[in-house]
């Protein structure tokens, strides 16, 4: 990119800026953005979603509106991710002896089934523990008779089957503790059980998330699938003990897409929308989170996978998407190319060029329908609150931003709500330190 160019998207980002009040918050918001934490937090430490933020979020976002609420905590998340969200409304709805309803979306499968078994964890308490307890024998039993027989125990999955990563026992261990779950009738109970199946994989295997893929790490100490399951679900039992049932919220754990929420049915109006969607990078989370999905069984080949990337948000350059853009048929279809312009003028050439524009104007695309499905949803005067990070691609002087806080904010308002204020929470030191507008925010919006 020329000077030229990169000026021009600079100026540009900061004539947006210029629309709206932007604080620095760094102060109050850097832990809170991050998963960093919640490991150590009941429930919400049962499995290691890294791209998650703090079960401490809510409550500062509440305090910063000065709402404390007193009936009822009314919250959709639309990219619910392993349920930080619903689970902290539970627990604080417990605390303030108030009622909760709450609808949670999440499309990747894996994320899906852990989020819907911390979420029931957290309504039912200490009341789950008699149903765990009683479907450990014939889980158990089940477990044995499967693993009796390995030459049953077998997945399509590459990665899986390569012995640099997994060892073969290892694997058969998953598979016969998955398919040790079906024995479990009720589904809350079967959720939980996969969930500690889950929670399982990655520190059985000579992998680690690592930003944005799967790294191999041959000299990683591994631990055998059987003793992380019991101390999983050893764990489960703990956090659940004295905890009361929440026998009246009203909660809804959604297998779906954050673009179609009208698909949801919803008659009521949330009084908060809070939700971190997936960053405009280059991580694609099917593939991230491959590995817990083929241990559970949640394809049967790869071409099912990557019907399921092709589901995804358009948030990463890794897959070719078809080249379908919505916005193109909406009455702020010229302002929308007016804000994409100059940045989509600052992808170099090359052979990334397609893939980065087509992820600029898909991510636009998609977080647009988003903003408008959701405004349908919010109460009036109605909260949103959208935690995401901008990104550097390119490297050198062919490095460019995108700014996703300053491009969604505008294209918030496009979908009808108000821009109250972009809070900005973390400044980030990554690849491209000091370079403007690297950043992680807050935006948050109102509905008038």
């Amino acid at each position: 990119m020329t000077a030229k160019g990169h000026d021009r998207l600079i100026e540009h980002y900061r004539s947006l800026q210029a629309r709206w009040s932007v604080a620095d918050r760094s102060a109050d918001y850097a832990p809170l953005v991050v998963s960093k934490g919640n490991a150590s937090e009941p429930i919400h430490g049962w499995f290691h979603f890294k791209e998650g933020f703090s079960s401490h979020l809510l409550s500062r976002l509440f305090k910063d509106a000065a709402y404390v609420p007193t009936n009822k905590i009314s919250i959709l998340d639309p990219f619910l991710g392993s349920g930080t969200t619903l689970v902290s409304a539970i627990l604080m709805a417990r605390d303030l002896g108030c009622d909760v309803t709450a609808v949670g979306v999440e499309r990747n499968p894996i994320i899906y089934e852990v989020a819907k078994a911390k979420v029931a964890s957290a309504l039912r308490g200490s009341s789950l523990l008699g149903a765990i307890a009683s479907v450990e024998g014939i889980f158990w039993k089940e477990f044995e008779r499967l693993k009796s027989a390995p030459e049953s125990l077998t997945t399509p999955s590459t990665t899986l089957n390569n012995s640099n990563y997994f060892a073969a026992s290892y694997v058969r261990s998953l598979l016969s503790l998955n398919r040790a779950t079906r024995v479990i009738s009720e589904p809350e109970v079967r959720a939980v059980f996969r969930a500690c199946v889950s929670a399982a994989v990655e520190p059985s295997a000579k992998l680690r998330r690592d930003g944005r893929a799967l790294r191999y790490v041959p000299d990683r100490e591994t631990i055998e699938p059987i003793g992380s399951f019991r101390r999983s679900l050893a764990q489960v039992s703990e956090d659940l003990k004295g905890l009361s049932p929440m026998d009246d919220a009203r909660i809804e754990i959604v297998h779906g897409d954050a673009r179609d929420l009208d698909l949801l049915g919803r008659t009521e109006r949330f009084e908060w929308i809070v939700f971190s969607p997936p960053y405009p990078n280059n991580i694609d989370y099917t593939e991230v989170y491959k590995i817990e999905a083929w241990a559970l069984e949640e394809y049967s080949n790869a071409a099912e996978m990557k019907k399921q990337r092709l589901k995804t948000l358009r948030s990463h350059p890794s897959i070719r998407f078809p080249d379908e853009y919505h916005y193109k048929n909406n009455d702020h279809a010229d302002e929308i190319d007016a804000l994409l312009c100059p940045l989509l003028e600052s992808v170099p050439s090359g052979r990334y060029e397609r893939g980065r524009r087509q992820l600029i104007l898909g991510y636009v695309d998609d977080m647009l329908r988003v903003l408008r499905s959701s405004r349908k949803l919010v109460a009036r005067d109605g909260v949103c609150a959208i935690v995401v990070g901008n990104s550097v691609h390119g490297s050198g002087e062919d490095s460019f931003v995108i700014a996703a806080d300053l491009l969604l904010a505008r294209a918030a308002e496009f979908a009808g709500w108000s821009v109250e204020e972009i809070r900005v929470a973390r400044h980030l030191s990554r690849r491209g330190a000091g370079v403007a507008y690297l950043r992680e925010s807050i935006i948050v919006l109102r509905a008038d």
